[in-house]
């Protein structure tokens, strides 16, 4: 079964306006690591249908900050009971759907960079059957109804490159740099219809192309191939 990530080639005049400001009602801090001197947070392995409301001590997941290394594994040995199976966090992790404020008007597939994939609910309708998603709606703001879901989707499979970088042994911070898309090839993935190789990297399967080829095609998003070839590919759905 051959893998892609999508990526939006938006046109000059596009009628697809839609923009955000996104948050989470929760969040892990970022760190601050004594052992390769390195400051860091980030998104990307976020479970929107994590709840932390009646986690005691919920607000102290409520700021964003950067803390000392102690301090964060002590945050995140709190919320692994209640992460899903398979799940990974890191420094910047969210828990939570999706806040904040939305404009403009959404194409059906949504991609927001190659990591997060939002959806009208219709769309997702259309994946009954695959794996390796959760479908979660947002909580946006707007001045008028904007209906979209999140897909959660867990760690699999990883970038060809990855494993020659070796991870801070305190913080697991590495210098890796992903590949340009194009270039990029993923392996080890499980049997899913979705998986996360990276926390920036979102790839889904030959399966979930074929659904929603005229949704693609309308959202003009691409299919990027990150599956066995040697050189990979773009194809334009529909």
């Amino acid at each position: 079964m051959r893998y892609y990530t999508l990526r939006e080639e938006l046109s000059a005049d596009s009628r697809w306006t839609g923009g955000y400001d996104l948050g989470r009602p929760w969040q892990l801090p970022g760190v601050e690591c004594s052992t390769c001197g390195a400051t860091w947070g980030g998104g990307g392995y976020d479970y929107p249908t994590v709840d932390l409301s009646a986690l005691a001590g919920s607000k102290d997941y409520a700021r964003p900050r950067c803390v000392p290394w102690a301090e964060f594994t002590s945050l995140r040995e709190r919320v692994l009971p209640l992460l899903p199976p398979g799940a990974s966090v890191g420094p910047g992790s969210g828990f939570g759907p999706l806040t904040g404020r939305a404009r403009g008007r959404f194409a059906p597939v949504v991609v927001h960079m190659p990591w997060l994939l939002l959806m009208h609910p219709d769309v997702m309708a259309k994946l009954e059957g695959l794996t390796g998603a959760v479908p979660v709606p947002t909580r946006f703001k707007a001045a008028r109804g904007v209906e979209l879901v999140e897909l959660e989707v867990l760690p699999g499979g990883r970038i060809v490159g990855a494993e020659a970088h070796e991870p801070c042994a305190t913080c697991g911070r590495t210098t890796f740099a992903r590949p340009p898309l194009g270039k990029l090839r993923v392996t080890a993935l499980p049997d899913v219809d979705f998986a996360r190789p990276s926390a920036s990297l979102v790839v889904c399967s030959e399966r979930v192309i074929e659904r929603l080829a005229p949704e693609l095609s309308e959202s003009e998003v691409v299919a990027v191939d990150v599956g066995a070839s040697e050189k990979g590919t773009t194809a334009r759905p529909g």
